[in-house]
């Protein structure tokens, strides 16, 4: 169906919630990006989910308590500030178990939802406000403990830790920087000391709802809707939700945002959460979202954030999830394939185009330090990957290290491999599994490349996950990017692209594949992000190829710089841009930061396939002189990739004329005299070589 034909069918399901309370000490706003305050009462708001008949049946331990009224679940972080004390540790004494409790506002508090009834009026002639506000009753918190689970496997490096690393729930907010404000938290902190806790940021990432009852409210007065039991990445979603809601709802109210499915939690089932590919602001928290097909998926919540950066990794709890929660059903929502291998169902799903392309990204990690991310371009276990994980001194542009922080997550997006923050070696954390020795590997092409930090490379098509060592083929000389990996022990029925020397036209919408900043410590697979080609920039190479892979004329410009809008985060370099028919249509390489250090997700850079072909015959054949025009110097290319003007056209010096007067130039008479030294024999043999050395126009340039 059409995006405004799902548009329409969400609108009938978004509902926003505004809950306000007495504050006197401005308290409840804290860690939420918007808030209205006045006379002491704090109002705060989130979007929600309004649930007809066909929904609240698989919910019986609360259909049987609800009474009359329609019911609407949200995000439980819109209440969870007006709730008694001895409620907001729902969830931290257990976190595997799913927790359902019933709690009461605190005195003064209260919940009201915003519905806009337009169009489902039953009689034509019965004219409804819309939209109206309808006072709520808090009816139940419920932790759904398998999203939970699946969300702190994401982040966490130590399933026994209770630290989160470098990551927490919520939007991006600005510093507390109010003196009086700071102090006013201390009696925060007692509360979480009282639970085990040192600091905020040891609190427990979960994903909690709020069940609400509208009394007044009939819910036989809405239609039907089906839930969508499975996503794979790619698929289409649309999230509504009210953004800044209580700041002016009339403005706000069931905003609509588009996007993808980027990834599924856990991997190999039907999915406890969703990590999405979508545009989503404060506030739209507890919106629903649906699938092309105008099935719910399930409900936004509060997205991942990266601390001391600007990644913000937007999440969705499944409505499959939320109700196991709630009827007490088994932890794990998985498909049932009775005792079939895991691996051979991995091999069997890949039906789509764009799966096929993530079973050939592959995760790499460079010692104990830094992880990118490699395409599969041969059988034989030779992988694509850029340069820059190996050598990043020779792309560097910022530099890596927080002076506040050193042990912080550095960013991979400015031609830098994406550094672990040290804690733990992701080599105590990989999985084995059989492996098979390759007759036909590529041959090392020169002892310097035997210097490097261990390799490790993480094969995704199979269950289990495969680990295996690599060695370095190929690093390039030249202005491009681009280094070649082999696997030194090359597993059976390896997934490899498909690439497309054809680039995408402008306009053209691709796919970006690759490992994002979870990392080896997480089995997550490739993330995947949707966009469009949005600048395809050219220029003359030695060699090009046309539309049928054949080489071109020199004189001849090709695709050399690929620009998307797909979201490009930290670990992904190395990845590929996709299109839609699953093929290869560049290598991701970069994208920029602001002068500010905040790097733009959207905005990035790859290498196109025409650009790349000399790699993919070396694939074939693995020949060197294939490889030898990637080294060549070209300062046209470099300055492209360096983004900045492209140098002045080179002109030969001419040598001065002799004038009216018969006077010789400067360079005629050391030309003369040049040559009469040469008649006469004056320069000694021992001298020639160095002289040709200096001044020979064809001697080969240095390479570092």
């Amino acid at each position: 169906m059409e995006a405004r034909e799902v548009a329409e069918r969400a609108r009938s399901l978004a509902v926003m919630v505004r809950v306000q309370g007495p504050d006197p000490k401005g308290l409840k706003m804290r860690g939420y990006a918007f808030h209205l305050r006045e006379n002491g009462i704090t109002s705060l708001s989130a979007s929600g989910l309004l649930l007809p008949p066909s929904l609240g049946n698989p919910l019986p331990l609360l259909c049987g308590k609800r009474g009359g009224g329609a019911l609407v679940v949200t995000t439980a972080s819109a209440v969870e500030p007006f709730l008694p004390a001895k409620y907001r540790d729902l969830g931290f004494s257990s976190p595997t178990a799913s927790q359902i409790v019933m709690p009461e506002l605190i005195p003064g508090a209260s919940i009201d939802v915003l519905l806009d009834r337009k169009g489902l009026e039953k009689n034509p002639n019965e004219a409804i406000e819309s939209p109206t506000w309808y006072q709520a009753q808090l009816l139940a918190i419920v932790d759904v403990a398998v999203s939970s689970s699946a969300l702190q496997s994401l982040v966490r490096s130590n399933s026994s830790s209770t630290d989160n690393g470098s990551w927490e729930m919520g939007w991006m907010l600005a510093r507390l920087d109010n003196s009086s404000s700071r102090s006013e938290l201390n009696s925060f902190q007692k509360e979480l000391e009282a639970l085990g806790l040192t600091n905020l940021h040891q609190m427990p990432i979960s994903t909690r709802v709020a069940f609400l009852r509208l009394p007044t409210v009939n819910a036989k007065d809405f239609p039907p809707v089906n839930v969508s039991h499975e996503q794979r990445r790619g698929d289409f979603l649309l999230a509504m939700g009210s953004p800044f809601g209580v700041l002016s709802p009339s403005h706000f109210l069931n905003s609509v945002s588009v996007g993808a499915v980027a990834n599924v939690c856990p991997q190999n089932s039907r999915g406890s959460l969703l990590v999405v590919d979508i545009r989503c602001l404060p506030g739209m928290e507890g919106g629903p979202v649906l699938d092309r097909e105008e099935n719910l998926i399930g409900i936004v919540t509060r997205p991942l954030r990266q601390k001391n950066s600007s990644v913000e990794i937007q999440i969705v709890i499944t409505w499959d999830a939320i109700c196991a929660s709630c009827s007490d059903l088994e932890r794990h929502i998985t498909v049932d394939e009775g005792d079939q291998k895991s691996q051979k169902a991995s091999v069997d799903s890949l039906d789509s185009p764009l799966e096929k392309a993530v079973s050939s990204i592959v995760l790499i990690t460079m010692g104990d330090e830094a992880w990118a991310s490699g395409i599969l371009v041969n059988k034989h276990g030779l992988i694509l990957t850029n340069a820059h994980l190996l050598e990043p001194w020779r792309f560097r542009r910022h530099a890596l290290l927080d002076s506040e922080n050193e042990e912080s997550v550095f960013s991979a997006l400015e031609g830098e491999p994406f550094f672990l923050d040290g804690r733990r070696s992701p080599q105590s954390l990989l999985k084995t599994a059989e492996i098979v020795d390759s007759e036909h590997q590529a041959t090392l092409l020169g002892p310097g490349y035997k210097g490097y930090k261990r390799i490790r490379v993480r094969l995704n098509h199979t269950e289990p996950l495969i680990w295996s060592d690599a060695h370095v083929v190929y690093v390039s000389k030249g202005p491009l990017d681009i280094a070649l990996l082999q696997l030194d022990l090359v597993p059976q029925r390896l997934h490899l692209i498909v690439p497309d020397f054809v680039c995408p036209s402008a306009g053209s919408r691709v796919h970006a594949i690759g490992h994002g900043p979870f990392g080896p410590r997480s089995d997550i697979r490739p993330y995947v992000s949707s966009g469009v080609v949005t600048k395809i920039v050219e220029s003359q190479l030695p060699y090009s190829v046309n539309q049928e892979g054949e080489h071109r004329s020199k004189h001849e410009s090709v695709p050399v710089m690929l620009q998307t809008t797909a979201a490009v985060y930290p670990g992904m370099s190395g990845g590929a841009v996709i299109s839609l028919d699953g093929r290869m249509a560049g290598l991701i390489t970069s994208n920029v930061k602001h002068a500010g250090g905040t790097t733009i997700p959207h905005l990035n850079f790859s290498l196109p396939c025409a650009a790349l072909k000399p790699v993919f015959e070396f694939a074939e054949k693995p020949d060197r002189h294939f490889l030898d025009i990637l080294d060549k110097p070209n300062a046209l290319l470099s300055s492209i990739w360096a983004l900045v003007p492209p140098p002045p056209p080179s002109s030969r010096p001419q040598l001065p004329h002799a004038d009216l007067n018969g006077k010789e130039g400067k360079g005629s008479r050391f030309a003369k005299f040049l040559a009469e030294r040469r008649g006469e024999g004056a320069i000694s043999n021992d001298l020639k070589p160095r002289i040709k050395g200096k001044i020979s126009s064809n001697s080969p340039s240095s390479k570092l």
